[in-house]
């Protein structure tokens, strides 16, 4: 089939900045464009907020962290009235109708609306249900829509509990009229099936069976690693090339300054790289711990420090808060000054970028500033979809440390990386052995670090997105299977 014809709409609350969700967007436009053949000029984007593409249109009502949205998720299991019901019918319209607008501007031909499964894009989930809901009753089968489910209220217990109105709208999440489902990992499935079940759907079978795909995150390694062998010494650490660019980023940072304060340089640095969102779930405390048990195995002689790259305020504001007291009471209790915190957030965008005279670095640039560095990276998430972040660091040749998450163990350690873990999110003083020797043992860092990178291109590249979404896309409108209905 040739589906350089067809216009897409991409969905979502952002799109083009540094969550996982825009991450795996920008992915698959890649794939689209690269292994499909669907000309960048036929993919529009709909979202609260959008970097740096053209076809793009923006309005508030997607965004995730709107009053409104707010207000369901911290409401979610409380008591509710129908003033509720009514806020959130007439949030829904307005999307609706946004959504209508834009479809019919630009002849959409097929939807792909992101995370319209998980809570916090509730409005979009359900103003994308009635659009369908009216096209579907008055007989249109057009534009198609895939939905891609990256996390749910099945997956988190924070949501097992809705409230009467809440779970009125659930049935829009991620809906009974779409035409087809992408999964991150191979559990989802299961509760999409659990959904259709609740909705007493005819065709759940035949849904299961032909209109999904499991597309797990991909990262297509963007630098010569095969040569690299053979253009440095064995002394050198493996990583990608640097510019110039990224020279100042520590200056930046005020790491520099902090160092020279203390008669030390960015070369005497020991770095671990925490390249994620600051969320409770990403278990960063863990990595402070670690890092200060590092602090111990080098006696002081070398400073540690702890980059956090991603940017805060997504779930637990006082999360960050609570970071730098444990840093602070380690710090008293260990009675040393020589494990430093840097928030990163300041200076770090999704792009590089210029304001006024200040310099803005690229988020999925600092896995290979680190690792041109000889640091690590640490990943000691508790929950994980799939995991975006540990695939830009493993490309970037940067060695990780990990906690064995359950998608980690299902689908992703049996594909064959070499990952030192810790399990059930539990300290050990093993995890702390195996850092250190990626810190100073560079053969084993060196082999390490290669049969990693051959595993992800081998397993894990962009192509595999395109291999996966094309049999979904024709089947969505070649294949008919009958409508999803209730029985």
């Amino acid at each position: 089939m040739n589906l350089s014809h067809i216009n897409i709409a991409i969905i979502h609350s952002l799109i083009g900045k540094n969550d996982g969700v825009s991450i795996v967007i920008d992915q698959s436009v890649l794939a689209m464009n690269k292994y499909m053949n669907i000309p960048l000029g036929n993919i529009f984007f709909l979202a609260a907020h959008v970097s740096r593409r053209f076809n793009s249109e923006t309005d508030e009502v997607f965004w995730h962290k709107s009053a409104m949205n707010r207000k369901i998720i911290s409401g979610y299991s409380q008591p509710a009235d129908d003033a509720l019901d009514r806020e959130i019918h007439y949030a829904a319209i307005k999307a609706q109708q946004r959504i209508a607008e834009f479809v019919e501007k630009h002849d959409i031909d097929l939807i792909i609306a992101h995370n319209t499964s998980h809570p916090y894009n509730f409005i979009t989930a359900v103003g994308l249900g009635y659009y369908l809901k009216e096209k579907r009753r008055t007989g249109y089968l057009w534009p198609k829509v895939i939905t891609w489910w990256h996390d749910s209220y099945f997956e988190r217990p924070a949501f097992a509990h809705p409230n009467r109105v809440i779970r009125k709208y659930l049935k829009y999440l991620p809906g009974t009229d779409i035409d087809g489902v992408v999964f991150i990992n191979d559990i989802q499935p299961r509760y999409f099936a659990e959904f259709l079940n609740s909705q007493r759907i005819e065709d759940a079978e035949n849904m299961l069976k032909e209109r999904i795909a499991v597309i797990p995150n991909t990262s297509d390694i963007e630098w010569d690693w095969r040569n690299w062998e053979t253009q440095h010494s064995d002394k050198q650490i493996i990583a990608p090339p640097q510019d110039s660019y990224n020279d100042s980023f520590f200056d930046d940072l005020g790491l520099t300054a902090r160092l020279k304060l203390r008669n030390r340089t960015i070369e005497d640095a020991l770095f671990l790289l925490q390249h994620t969102r600051i969320v409770p779930r990403k278990k960063i405390e863990l990595v402070l711990q670690l890092a200060f048990e590092l602090n111990k195995k080098f006696h002081g002689e070398r400073p540690i420090v702890l980059l956090v790259s991603g940017h805060s305020g997504d779930e637990q504001n006082q999360y960050k808060a609570e970071l730098q007291r444990c840093h602070d009471d380690l710090s008293q209790r260990d009675k040393t000054d020589n494990v430093l915190l840097i928030f990163g957030e300041g200076r770090i965008l999704s792009f590089r970028e210029l304001i006024v005279d200040k310099k803005y670095y690229a988020f999925d640039e600092i896995p290979a500033i680190i690792a041109a560095h000889g640091g690590i990276g640490t990943y000691f998430s508790e929950i994980e979809g799939y995991g975006n972040n540990l695939l830009e660091m493993i490309s970037a040749a940067l060695p990780v440390v990990v906690n064995r998450y359950d998608i980690y163990r299902s689908d992703i350690e049996p594909l064959g990386f070499d990952l030192p873990a810790i399990d059930n999110v539990e300290f050990t003083m093993e995890i702390v052995d195996a850092a250190y020797r990626l810190l100073t043992d560079f053969d084993y860092r060196y082999k390490l670090v290669i049969n990693n990178l051959n595993v992800l291109e081998d397993k894990l590249s962009h192509n595999i997105i395109a291999e996966k979404l094309r049999p979904l896309i024709e089947c969505v409108f070649y294949k008919r299977i009958g409508r999803m209905k209730s029985r």
